[in-house]
């Protein structure tokens, strides 16, 4: 009897957890709609989606709480991927708007726990965006986002997050500032392939990632010329997020058979 009073009390125990609002006063379950809701407007490129989900998590940017300041974070990463696609000016302007939020919140977050790596990963692959919208930027952007996620990738090497962030770096920054596509391949397929292995996180913690994964070892191999490679690689990116525009569009355009 005691037995079944011990799971009872800890299946309680993990409910109230999950439904327990955190220092800001989402929940553990309203961050993960959070992150849900900002991977979905992502995926189908819904800018006006994410304008409107900024302005209903405008608060977590004004929280004490590091994982709460991390979900602010990534919603305003997501409208700087999406503004940093596009060509025109005022969507460049938005994106490194969006950039800077996400760097500041990603800064107070450190400054209550420098040890949090999925924050220093993230704040890199903000820091390397924004160096992909002009010159000036990528003189102090590029090297930031090295430094952070070189310490991240010190702390936690086998984080799929931190092998993603690693190979973003490679990936988007310029040569002269450390860019180098041939090292970003191989640990864009380290992080697909992590990201398969990665256990079922709790409630309120970062998921995303494996299907930007996918996308990017599938684009890796079109530079190796290995189309069939690409194809397989997207085709698991959609399993993942089958909504997943860019993806979709960059396997319609490969013409090759099954």
């Amino acid at each position: 009897m005691a037995k079944y009073s011990w799971v009872r009390g800890s299946v309680l125990a993990a409910l109230l957890a999950a439904l327990a609002p955190t220092a800001h006063g989402a929940t553990p379950a309203e961050l993960s709609d959070f992150e849900a809701k900002a991977q979905y407007a992502y995926f189908t490129a819904d800018a006006n989606a994410l304008r409107g989900l900024a302005r209903t998590v405008r608060t977590l940017g004004e929280s004490e709480d590091p994982l709460a300041l991390y979900h602010y974070a990534h919603v305003q990463f997501r409208l700087l991927q999406l503004g940093a696609l596009r060509e025109d000016k005022a969507a460049h302007r938005e994106a490194a708007e969006a950039g800077e939020r996400c760097v500041a919140a990603l800064d107070r977050a450190l400054a209550r726990n420098r040890r949090f790596a999925e924050a220093l990963a993230l704040q890199g692959s903000c820091y390397g965006y924004l160096a992909t919208l002009g010159t000036l930027r990528a003189v102090t952007a590029g090297p930031r986002s090295g430094s952070r996620v070189a310490e991240a990738a010190k702390l936690d090497p086998r984080n799929p997050r931190v092998l993603l962030a690693r190979a973003f770096s490679l990936w988007f920054a310029p040569a002269a500032f450390g860019g180098d596509r041939e090292q970003a391949i191989p640990l864009f397929q380290q992080a697909a392939e992590a990201f398969e292995r990665l256990q079922v996180p709790r409630e309120g913690e970062p998921t995303w990632g494996a299907a930007e994964a996918w996308l990017f070892v599938g684009r890796g191999q079109e530079v190796k010329g290995d189309l069939l490679a690409a194809r397989t690689a997207y085709e698991k990116a959609l399993i993942v997020a089958p909504e997943f525009r860019a993806v979709q569009s960059r396997r319609a355009s490969l013409g090759v058979a099954r």
